[in-house]
């Protein structure tokens, strides 16, 4: 077993990669609904229709992705020329995502369904290579930790950003049409720099020379790894959680805790991505002396818990408590995310030990597209939920779908926290069965 330990630097480098894609991920989870929703004009069923049609296309792209990369191979390894590749079309797609083309709603909603697929494929070409990237930058599971230690709070840096200063732009005054298109312009060029510093700057140390399995072998491969197909449940009831929480978060923000200019909703987002910052260090502290499935697993009981309490003890206009649960409830969600992404590497490395197939690449796909296929769901449950309980884009919110926010962003996703738990009471390979099962090339446990 390949035992590297990997500089600051290169730890750096690999996270400032997640830095890139999560601004992505946070504009398609916490702004993209609002935008289409009061900057767009669409229906909260339109718009979360729209999330669910590029989701399903995903279906397509991430496991084509997946078998791409472990066919084509270059002298800079299997993963990081997609980088270089895939960041320039990326930055550009942001900018088209934040944009509205169109004088009819028709016209309108068919622009932005364009322009988030464009962005769902060109994020795709990167996400998928990252995400497999710390398979073979290092084989030591504490390292892999470390390295995603170093991932998530970047990532969170980027989505402190995002989240904090975009709302705090398009509120504060102005045209917030031409304001989204400008803020995003500029987001998408340092996305690009950003991807293409991580490309550079990382090793791919681990080679396989083994030729890629035929497509019939690896889905079977697949379909036999129990972990695998466990871990891919994690993410899409996950995603669900995550993402009804983060869609309506600026709605709730305005209409529950009464964060009424730029500077109140700039510091209810922000929160949220300090506790991004902060629940991944808490991570890596408590796996040093805990399990860290355990850890996982529980994480999703408290988060359930954080947020039913939310949900019981604010009150409306009450700014401070919303604030400050809202920061709670971000940092305990958030423990996972090292715990989570290290997983899937180990959980596709299990499949190769129990069934002699390399499925990784398809693997590291499908799991992709369970996150955005979770992702994806939670747009028609968020939309359909809104319409329920009266929400309005446009004039004042009725006391009904005030409360009604705060149900949905709160209760619902504790609903599927807990279901993450429970799913996860049969997943096992944590650190000791991981270097057991590496070390000796065979599971643990067997002959």
């Amino acid at each position: 077993m390949m035992n590297t330990r990997l500089s600051i630097f290169e730890k750096s480098a690999y996270g400032a990669g997640d830095m890139g894609l999560t601004i992505s991920i946070i504009s398609a989870s916490i702004l993209i609904y609002a935008f289409l929703i009061q900057v767009v004009g669409l229906t909260p069923v339109d718009a979360g229709w729209i999330l669910m049609i590029v989701r399903t296309i995903d279906a397509f792209s991430d496991p084509l992705m997946g078998i791409l990369t472990n066919k084509v191979k270059t002298r800079y390894g299997r993963y990081r020329h997609w980088l270089i590749i895939g960041a320039l079309p990326f930055g550009v797609s942001l900018w088209l995502l934040f944009t509205t083309v169109g004088e009819t709603y028709s016209a309108k909603m068919a622009w932005s369904t364009g322009a988030y697929i464009f962005n769902s494929l060109a994020f795709t070409v990167l996400a998928i290579p990252y995400i497999s990237l710390i398979g073979v930058i290092t084989t030591d599971p504490q390292e892999r930790l470390n390295a995603n230690a170093f991932r998530f709070p970047m990532a969170k840096v980027a989505t402190l950003i995002v989240s904090t200063f975009v709302p705090y732009w398009v509120t504060e005054g102005g045209n917030a049409e031409s304001r989204y298109a400008i803020a995003f312009a500029v987001v998408g060029a340092v996305s690009v720099a950003i991807m293409l510093f991580c490309a550079f700057n990382v090793k791919e140390r681990v080679r396989q020379t083994a030729p890629a399995e035929p497509l019939p072998r690896q889905i079977r491969g697949l379909c036999q790894n129990d972990q695998w197909l466990r871990m891919s449940m994690v993410m899409v009831v996950l995603f669900i959680g995550f993402l009804v929480n983060g869609s309506v978060a600026i709605m709730y923000g305005k209409a529950y805790a009464h964060a009424t200019d730029g500077y109140g909703i700039a510091l209810f987002m922000s929160v949220g991505s300090v506790g991004g910052i902060v629940g991944p260090l808490i991570s890596t502290a408590l796996t040093r002396y805990y399990c860290k499935v355990k850890v996982f697993r529980y994480s999703m009981y408290a988060s359930a818990l954080a947020s039913v309490l939310a949900w019981w003890w604010i009150d409306e206009g009450n700014f401070i408590g919303a604030t400050l649960f809202y920061l709670l409830c971000s940092t305990v969600s958030q423990i996972n995310t090292p715990i989570l992404w290290s997983s899937i590497t180990e959980a596709a490395e299990y499949g190769y030990y129990k069934t002699g197939i390399d499925a990784s690449g398809l693997g590291i796909g499908m799991i992709s597209f369970c996150q955005k296929l979770g992702m994806g769901i939670a747009g028609p449950i968020t939309g359909y939920l809104l319409d329920y309980v009266g929400y309005q884009a446009q004039g004042d919110v009725s006391a009904t779908a005030v409360q009604g926010l705060s149900t949905i962003m709160l209760l619902v996703p504790a609903l599927f926290y807990l279901l993450t738990g429970w799913i996860l009471k049969g997943y096992f390979i944590n650190n000791a069965y991981y270097v057991e099962m590496v070390s000796t090339k065979r599971l643990p446990g067997t002959v």
